[in-house]
Parts: structure tokens; sequence; C-alpha cells
């Protein structure tokens, strides 16, 4: 008895929405980090060790490079995914690529809400910080460093493909 494998080529259609994703990722990642090193200050290695604190508690903070390095990949990790949803979504209405300022506000907004009032209170990282200048601060940071680039990168590609 003899099985047989299938192995598919990707479509030219999934390649370009990956490409799409991990770019809009990665770019939107690297701008949420010049926002939140605006914010928090602080060093870029503990910055990622606050990320990684997520998984490892405080551990990450005497974890050196790699705990660092381990958040670095969450942080970019997370900033994929939520280009993937966008992409998603944006496929499925198309209003969030004809008005992609407006969608990637809303976007950033909810990914804000997401984070701080979900995934973080869950994860073993310290509490968000609620006051009113924090809320401020991150809310714009997440509009307009990270949901407007992910919404503007999609933009550009639906576009031109």
């Amino acid at each position: 008895m003899s099985s047989q494998i299938s192995f598919q080529m990707p479509s030219q259609t999934s390649r370009r929405s990956l490409l799409i994703i991990v770019a809009a990722g990665i770019v939107a990642g690297a701008t949420n980090l010049v926002a939140a090193g605006a914010i928090f200050g602080g060093t870029m290695t503990h910055g990622f060790q606050m990320i990684a604190s997520g998984l490892l508690g405080e551990e990450a903070f005497s974890g050196g490079l790699t705990a660092a390095i381990l958040g670095a990949g969450i942080h970019f990790a997370i900033s994929i995914v939520a280009a993937a949803l966008y992409l998603w979504a944006a496929l499925r209405h198309h209003v969030l690529i004809r008005h992609w300022l407006t969608g990637g506000a809303v976007f950033g907004v909810l990914a804000y809400l997401v984070m701080n009032v979900i995934v973080v209170p869950l994860s073993n990282a310290a509490n968000p910080d609620f006051s009113l200048g924090m809320i401020v601060k991150e809310l714009l940071a997440h509009t307009i460093l990270f949901g407007v680039p992910i919404a503007g990168i999609v933009r550009a590609f639906a576009r031109n493909g």
C-alpha cells in the first residue's frame, strides 16, 4: 500500500498576503517600539524584558539578553498576528481599505484595549497603568503608530494588487 503525499506550492495570492502581513507587522512593531521608548523610557533591552515578563514574570528582568530576545520575538509575533487580523477583516469589509485612516485608528484603539484589558492582565506582566495621562499617550501611540501603519500598508498593497 503506497501513500501519496501531495504538496502544493502556495498561490500567488497567499504569498502576496503573507508579504503584506509580515511587512505591516514589522513596520507597526517597529513604530510601536519608538512610541514605547518615548512613553516609558529605559533601554531597548529592558523594554523587551518587560514584554518577556508576560511569560516569565519577574525572572525576565534577570534573564539578560536571552529574555530580551524572547520579548522581541513576542512583540513582533503579536504585531504580525495583528496585521493578519486587519488584512483578514479588510478583505471581507472593503471599507477598511477605502477608509484606511479611520480603519487604522479604530484598529489601534482595539489593539490597545485587547492588550491592556485582556492580554496583559492574563499574563505574568505587571498590570497596566490606567492613569488618564498614560491612557491618552498609549491610545495615541496605538492609533497613530500601530493601527494606521498596518492599515496603510494593507491599502498600499491592495491598490497595487
